[in-house]
This record gives C-alpha cells, sequence and structure tokens, in this order.
C-alpha cells in the first residue's frame, strides 16, 4: 500500500498534475486500473444480456414466460 495523504493534499497533487500535463494529468498513473475497470464492467455487462436472453428463451420454450402487459385489474378473473 502507499502512504495516507490528506484530501486536500491529494487534490492539490490532481490539480498540479492537470496544469502540468492538461486532462491527461486527472488519470496520469491509473492507465492499468481504467483498462481493468473497462475489461470488467463491459464482461459484467455483456454476461448480464446473455443470461438475460437465455432465461427468456428457456421460459418461452417451457411456456414460463409471463404476458408482456398484464391484463388491467377489472379483466382479471376472481377479482
Amino acid at each position: 500500500g502507499g502512504r495516507r495523504i490528506a484530501v486536500r493534499d491529494a487534490l492539490a497533487e490532481v490539480a498540479a498534475d492537470r496544469r502540468k500535463f492538461g486532462l491527461r494529468g486527472l488519470f496520469r498513473g491509473q492507465g492499468i486500473g481504467t483498462a481493468k475497470a473497462v475489461v470488467s464492467l463491459t464482461l459484467f455487462h455483456e454476461a448480464r444480456i446473455f443470461l438475460t436472453d437465455f432465461f427468456k428463451e428457456r421460459n418461452a420454450r417451457a411456456s414460463l414466460a409471463l404476458p408482456r402487459h398484464p391484463p388491467a385489474i377489472g379483466q382479471c378473473e376472481g377479482l
């Protein structure tokens, strides 16, 4: 781990990096972490879409799919 610094000191460091490196200064030294985050979120999102589609198709094949729009309350039997 690294040493702890106060929030004010961290903000001053970000401001100094921004002055020196422009907008790149905000992300200086974060390249690998940013890339890992993008890959992780992309994989999570794609897996969620895959599983959603898989279970929707599975439920449709097994006739377990719910109607797209449930009937209005007055149209339900037994109510």
